[in-house]
């Protein structure tokens, strides 16, 4: 962790979060549970379920983590182009999971409802394509609430980065006018507090304040001072710290849960378990690349993980035990349909740029 989180250990977390939230998905609002171990049963499961709904903290964190060097790398010369800039990148990222989504919506329900007879309600197409109301999976909330925190980001960035003096003018006229026209708002129309209050909580502050904590890890190098400070009572003295602030962090986690869906606490929790993780997975180097593997495979199986849950439940369910070998098949499933789907993607690209270049070519 002396430079920070890397490539591979951003991946090395999203393969700890997948894990995790496949088992929340399988286990967490489970009636009965039959296990092969007499100690581990439904209660047992749930708790460890609901734990697991720390995988999007994770996946929050090392987003921020990872977009402040992507903005970090745009031009800081000028305060409305480097917006431009930033704005340009997160739309293009923005899009690129949105066509993710198209593509899985293409061809899981093209499976609903041409296999298996499955009814089409054409009035729920919208929300589940820009994903506002995703009924057709549940886990799709998030990719919404992923193309806001991009959206907020920006903002951050730029009133964070330092400018040269006239540009840096420029910086503070523009946000104390919006400041202050939201301000006037305000005050003159009760309608625009409620709209701005409404959009807030539509941020869902739990998990942006992870992203956001993500991002000033990132940016101040907060996780490299820490490193530093620890390796100087030697490299025992980091890993005997990793695992107590690991420990703590699932102790405190476990029993400040209320529900499957608490996390409120997981700002503070997810950066303490991020570290705490990372630096002792630097020394089980074999589990790592594991996990660095998955994690390179999470936003696929992300996406689809919930369809082959609920064709589990509906077809399969009462003719197996629901114990640890069926989540391993969940999780092989959906890996194996992950990497299909990249394949399908990369095809996709490779043939549109030959296109492209066609017509290019010809006009």
């Amino acid at each position: 962790m002396e430079n920070g989180i890397t490539k591979k250990q951003s991946a090395i977390l999203q393969g700890i979060a997948v894990w995790m939230l496949v088992y929340h998905h399988m286990y967490s609002y489970t009636e009965t549970y039959n296990s092969l171990l007499p100690f581990i049963q439904v209660a047992v499961v749930q708790r460890i379920g609901w734990f697991c709904k720390v995988c999007v903290g994770i996946f929050a964190f090392v987003s921020g983590y990872g977009l402040y060097h992507v903005m970090n790398r745009k031009p800081a010369e000028r305060f409305f182009g480097r917006m431009i800039e930033e704005y340009r990148y997160v739309l293009v990222r923005i899009l690129r999971l949105y066509g993710k989504l198209w593509l899985v919506i293409l061809i899981f329900k093209g499976i609903d409802f041409l296999i298996l007879g499955r009814q089409f309600a054409a009035e729920e197409l919208w929300g589940n394509l820009t994903a506002f109301q995703p009924t057709w999976n549940g886990a799709w909330w998030y990719v919404e609430q992923y193309a806001k925190m991009l959206l907020a980001l920006p903002f951050l960035d730029l009133l964070l980065t330092r400018f040269e003096r006239p540009e840096e003018k420029k910086k503070w006229i523009f946000f104390l006018s919006l400041a202050g026209v939201a301000l006037i708002g305000i005050l003159l129309s009760p309608v625009l507090y409620e709209l701005l209050l409404a959009a807030a909580k539509g941020m869902r502050p739990s998990f942006f304040l992870i992203f956001i904590a993500g991002y000033i890890i990132s940016r101040y190098g907060l996780y490299q001072r820490i490193d530093k400070l620890l390796r100087r009572g030697g490299a025992w003295l980091s890993v005997c710290m990793s695992v107590i602030l690991v420990c703590a962090a699932i102790a405190v986690r476990v029993l400040s849960a209320t529900d499957a869906a608490w996390g409120e606490l997981d700002f503070l929790l997810v950066p303490v378990l991020a570290y705490g993780m990372l630096t002792l997975l630097d020394y089980i180097k074999p589990l790592s690349a594991f996990l660095a593997w998955w994690g390179d495979q999470s936003t696929y199986i992300w996406l689809i993980h919930i369809f082959f849950i609920g064709w589990l439940f509906q077809f399969v369910s009462r003719q197996v035990r629901l114990d640890i070998l069926v989540y391993l098949a969940m999780m092989l499933f959906s890996v194996i349909a992950a990497i299909l789907l990249k394949g399908v993607e990369t095809g996709i690209q490779k043939g549109a740029s030959r296109l492209f270049k066609k017509n290019v070519k010809y006009t």
